[in-house]
């Protein structure tokens, strides 16, 4: 089971969010802001019924809810398509486990509905907060250690895989230059940090 795991975080973390951008190839009405990404792919739904999957990330002065999510067929894990939620990847650490990479996934914004919660992530510095409250109530604190904006194709797998360690928070969104379609922007803004 670990190893099927395994494989599947692989593969996943090799595609996320390699659909920042929009579907090519439909035809969509016109944005609103042609500068943002457009056309966002549903993410895979996820059931986690832990007491300490996240259901709320804080940061900024603002939260916004977390949904289960889970990597597609083909590997790639989505955010939900609205912006102001986030997603946890089921198949990451759970928050408060003390082990491994819990890893929190947003769109930075969308044509039609605007800046996203993570657009928040590119703005985080070190010794920085963020909260994850779980579905039991208890909310797991941690602090902004080191961001990096990264092309899509060098996104750091092991990290992001690592399920055992030092527990370790991820906050992937988005980043760089708007370039459209199919990728949306050129990089993807990752951001760690610590139990607090």
């Amino acid at each position: 089971m670990i190893a099927a795991r395994r494989s599947a975080a692989v593969a996943a973390a090799l595609l996320l969010l390699g659909g920042c951008g929009g579907v090519d190839g439909t035809a969509t009405p016109a944005p609103s802001n042609p500068s943002a990404q457009s056309d966002l792919r549903p993410p895979v739904s996820a059931v986690a019924t832990e007491a300490t999957t996240p259901v709320r990330v804080s940061t900024s002065g603002a939260d916004a809810p977390v949904d289960a999510v889970a990597t597609d067929a083909q590997g790639a894990l989505y955010p939900p398509q609205a912006v102001d939620r986030v997603g946890w990847w089921v198949d990451s650490s759970l928050p408060g486990s003390g082990k491994g990479s819990v890893v929190v996934t947003g769109h930075v914004d969308d044509a039609r509905q605007g800046d996203g919660f993570a657009k928040r992530f590119s703005g985080l510095a070190q010794g920085d907060a963020v909260t994850l409250t779980g579905k039991d109530g208890a909310a797991v604190r941690y602090r902004v250690t080191r961001t990096l904006s990264i092309d899509k194709g060098r996104l750091p797998v092991d990290d992001l895989n690592r399920l055992d360690g030092p527990e370790t928070l991820i906050l992937v969104t988005c980043g760089g230059k708007f370039v459209g379609p199919p990728l949306g922007y050129e990089n993807n803004d990752v951001v760690y940090a610590e139990r607090a």
